[in-house]
């Protein structure tokens, strides 16, 4: 599963603007990329897993260059990824996926 989402990260925002940023949470940042871009690229990646039978989570946090504070960011996604979550009990299998959007 840590294989498979590091991949789909990997192929869509790229190797070096993606990493596991804990136990099973993952990092990726886009810069300069519009919202919508972003959001499409997500869709993607869960519906990817989805085929492989793995269910994430994702969080999106926007913000602009100057009013860029990493913890409040980190946090944020975070925040916004644990309410897309569905309940442990129906669930299923699965890691978490964070997505920062700079």
């Amino acid at each position: 599963m840590l294989i498979a989402l590091a991949s789909e990260l990997a192929k869509s925002f790229g190797q070096e603007m993606s990493c596991r940023f804990g136990g099973d949470e993952f990092l990726a940042i886009a810069l300069d990329e519009r919202l919508d871009k972003v959001q499409a690229k997500s869709y993607q990646i869960l519906s990817n897993l989805k085929k492989q039978c793995y269910h994430v989570s994702i969080g999106i946090k926007q913000a602009k260059a100057d009013h860029l504070n990493v913890s409040d960011l980190l946090y944020q996604a975070d925040k916004a990824m644990n309410s897309t979550r569905k309940p442990r009990a129906t669930a299923g299998p699965g890691n978490l996926l964070s997505l920062l959007h700079l």
